[in-house]
């Protein structure tokens, strides 16, 4: 485990690289377990893989039909039951439709559906479409990438060369920061930083006001005057080196 000596620390997750804190200081270590792409692609999780798929299969068609239990009738425990009978009759290598009939036949012997067997029966082309959907839907889900997320929590004013690093460097993640530690009274959170700054992460709070605070208490007032139309004041959220409103008049 190695320590981050920086005074820009990180916690997350970038890449093989998991940064953290323990004990009161911020740490550094390679990522352990299998990542999501071996996971899919590694032959060693064949069969961890197909159970996977089974039992989502199962729970997916177990939804289809436990829709139509009555409302006064529903329950964790009669879920729970038909999640295992679920899981059994898939184990059980029989065609989907086949474990749609059994779970109807099961429900229906406590009479609690709201369906009759006749109309189950005409259903199971639709609800069949609608799993494989489901299946299609978590496959798209599951490709789509997602960047990883990162904090860096910032004690002292960041060097030319830290901004450089942030703004170029940090494109295939998703960032943020807090400004927690000791800064000059004057100093203010650089502009580049406007939209990244959290209140507050994990116990630690930004000490400093963010960019769009000090806009707010600088604004430029315009006013603006258009041939045939009267006086109108315009305020504009634009930061200025004065600490009082500017009245400028633009005449059209």
């Amino acid at each position: 485990m190695a320590r981050q000596n920086s005074s820009i620390k990180a916690l997350g997750r970038v890449d093989n690289l998991s940064f953290y804190r323990q004990e009161g200081s911020y740490r550094a270590r390679r990522k352990t377990g299998v990542d999501t792409k071996r996971y899919l692609n590694d032959p060693a999780y064949a069969n961890t893989r197909a159970s996977s798929g089974r039992f989502g299969r199962a729970s997916t068609l177990v939804s289809l039909v436990y829709r139509y239990v009555l409302p006064g009738f529903k329950s964790d425990t009669l879920s729970s039951l038909c999640k295992k009978k679920g899981m059994a009759l898939v184990h059980e290598r029989i065609p989907e439709e086949e474990v749609l009939r059994r779970l109807h036949e099961f429900l229906n012997s406590l009479h609690c559906l709201a369906i009759s067997p006749a109309d189950f029966e005409m259903s199971i082309p639709s609800l069949l479409r609608e799993a494989a959907a489901r299946a299609l839907s978590k496959t798209r889900r599951r490709k789509k990438e997602v960047k990883e997320k990162i904090t860096f929590i910032i004690s002292e004013p960041p060097t030319e060369e830290d901004k450089e690093l942030l703004i170029h460097e940090s494109r295939d993640f998703d960032w943020k920061v807090v400004f927690a530690g000791e800064f000059p009274e004057d100093y203010e959170i650089p502009i580049l930083f406007a939209r990244r700054v959290l209140d507050e992460f994990k116990g630690l709070k930004t000490v400093l006001k963010k960019p769009k605070d000090w806009i707010k208490e600088n604004k430029v007032q315009i006013e603006i005057q258009t041939p045939g139309s009267q006086l109108n004041n315009i305020v504009l959220s634009i930061p200025t080196e004065a600490n009082a409103n500017i009245e400028t008049r633009v005449q059209g």
